[in-house]
């Protein structure tokens, strides 16, 4: 174990050892620590808080596209939504309904018909099969 802080000292700050050939011997750990604070910064910044020009997240983005795509002027299925929704956002169809549900009862952008459930009192919507949108 001593040794291997050793040779971790012995990396430097970059993570490298140079030797006499071309490539070096990296500090996985060290790339780790760095990957991983990328990714968290890349999921925080560009997935999980709205962007600045329309105030929707991605998922939100992806679920009104697919409503314009099934627009016809009838309601259709919560769950006909998020499978085409499915076509663009590949990530489970829980996280697409739940945003959609949150979509449609800020009575905005989506018009919507059944129990949606309430903000206020903590009700939650129905299943998918239930519900309709348009």
């Amino acid at each position: 174990m001593s040794d291997d802080m050793d040779n971790n000292e012995e990396l430097g700050t970059e993570g490298v050892r140079s030797t006499g050939s071309e490539q070096g011997v990296f500090s996985v750990s060290g790339m780790y620590r760095e990957w991983f604070l990328d990714y968290a910064s890349y999921v925080i910044l560009e997935r999980a808080v709205p962007a600045l020009y329309d105030g929707l997240k991605p998922v939100q983005r992806r679920i009104l596209h697919a409503m314009k795509d099934l627009d016809d002027g009838r309601y259709n299925k919560v769950a006909n939504i998020i499978g085409h929704t499915m076509q663009y956002h590949p990530h489970g169809d829980a996280s697409i309904g739940d945003a959609l549900v949150q979509l449609g009862q800020k009575d905005l952008l989506i018009d919507t018909q059944g129990n949606w459930g309430n903000i206020l009192t903590g009700d939650s919507a129905a299943a998918p099969r239930y519900i309709e949108a348009r």
